[in-house]
């Protein structure tokens, strides 16, 4: 009879905590798996986990609960206890066959969580070009939005095969403008991916969409047109309200390059506007790092050479700064 007394008593110790805690501002975010229902009346393991910050919201005893346990318990839950975390999807189903019905039940509950994968690569919208731009010259190229995916990965090519890229850029949006100015005559081939933030913090990168194309075809340049001019980057660069601004030149079009090494063999972004400004804010960068920028002007048949390189630091408090030393009031430095 003590037996049985003893046994109700550390059950409501164990149990009742999930009840309480079971509130919508404690987020659930791993399935736990005990060896046996030993481990889950030990009280220096319900000791354990209540010291480590461990909350348990669900329970399906004895050997199953869901809740919030944070991720660097990982591995000791699994040396001290033989306890088993998951915080993905749980594929392999023999360890909770092993333990009985009620863990059958709660992998089921946990993996609705993941209602479905996610698709293996993002799907093309439409195959039909549409046209974007306050002159309405642009072509704007979308996809759908893939799940879990932070950013997302885009090429052109003049090859349907890909042997080699135009224009590789990554992004925050599922939409991409481009300006016909800027590319030669002929058909382009274009594709795109996800890139994923994993919940170890790595990212991961899907495979690409199925290829699409888009053909640019420009009026004739007039003879008594003049090549334009790039623009003149120095301290008149300014990062003002989430946006990169510069002077206009004589062109019409603009495209903006944005580099972590000075010779821009891969640019962190690559992208394109009909007004003398970008926002940066859906491009896949980093707040705070060190960038080089440079501009390339059309007039809507050719295009400029590129600009001079001008460093560039982006900040969350939208300043601009370059090469300066402490206290000084320029605003940036020509490299």
């Amino acid at each position: 009879m003590r037996k049985i007394i003893f046994i109700a008593f550390v059950a409501g110790l164990l149990y009742a905590p999930f009840r309480i805690c079971a509130q919508k501002d404690t987020p659930a975010n791993a399935l736990l798996l005990l060896p046996s229902a030993n481990t889950a009346f030990d009280v220096k393991f319900q000791t354990f986990l209540d010291s480590k910050g461990a909350r348990l919201l669900q329970s399906f005893p004895p050997t199953a609960f869901i809740g919030y346990i944070p991720k660097t318990l990982d591995a000791e839950l699994k040396r001290k206890y033989g306890a088993l975390v998951y915080r993905d999807k749980a594929e392999d189903m023999s360890e909770f066959f092993r333990r009985g019905e009620s863990a059958v039940f709660a992998v089921n509950a946990w993996n609705k969580r993941f209602v479905e994968d996610p698709p293996e690569a993002p799907l093309i919208v439409s195959s039909k070009v549409q046209r974007a731009g306050k002159k309405g010259e642009g072509i704007n190229l979308s996809w759908n939005g893939m799940m879990k995916a932070v950013s997302y990965r885009l090429q052109i090519s003049t090859d349907e095969a890909f042997s080699s890229v135009s224009l590789n850029t990554t992004l925050k949006r599922n939409s991409y403008k481009i300006f016909p100015a800027f590319w030669k005559d002929g058909v382009y081939y274009w594709r795109v991916s996800g890139i994923m933030t994993l919940n170890n913090g790595e990212r991961k990168e899907s495979g690409f969409s199925a290829v699409d194309s888009f053909a640019v075809s420009k009026p004739q340049h007039p003879v008594s047109a003049s090549k334009p001019t790039a623009p003149a980057l120095s301290s008149n660069v300014k990062f003002r309200r989430g946006q990169l601004r510069w002077d206009a030149s004589s062109g019409r079009y603009y495209r903006l390059q944005l580099s972590e090494t000075k010779d821009f063999s891969a640019p962190a972004a690559d992208v394109f506007t009909d007004t003398c400004n970008y926002k940066t804010e859906g491009l896949d960068i980093k707040s705070g790092s060190p960038y080089y920028m440079r501009v390339m002007a059309s007039d809507g048949w050719v295009s400029s050479g590129w600009s001079s390189v001008f460093r560039v630091l982006l900040k969350a408090e939208d300043r601009i700064s370059g090469n300066k030393r402490p206290g000084s009031k320029t605003r940036g430095a020509k490299r």
